[in-house]
């Protein structure tokens, strides 16, 4: 991702989603519900409750020019 300011910003991400003006990027994991409550969780699969989107970065978007996208390791 390349910032207004001309930083370049390598993010290991599953997805990205913009929410009210800010990208929110976020990895998909298996967390018991104990592990769940040290981590920010974004969203969470209904049929499975440890199941989870864990949060990696907020960032606004207006400070972001663009958001490329790289082939899943």
């Amino acid at each position: 991702m390349t910032l207004r300011s001309g930083a370049v910003i390598d993010l290991a991400a599953d997805g990205y989603t913009d929410v009210d003006g800010n990208l929110i990027f976020t990895i998909l994991v298996d967390a018991s519900l104990e592990e769940q409550a040290e981590m920010v969780i974004t969203w969470r699969v209904p049929s499975n409750p440890t199941t989870v989107g864990v949060l990696v970065a907020r960032i606004p978007a207006a400070d972001v020019v663009g958001v490329e996208t790289a082939p899943s390791w």
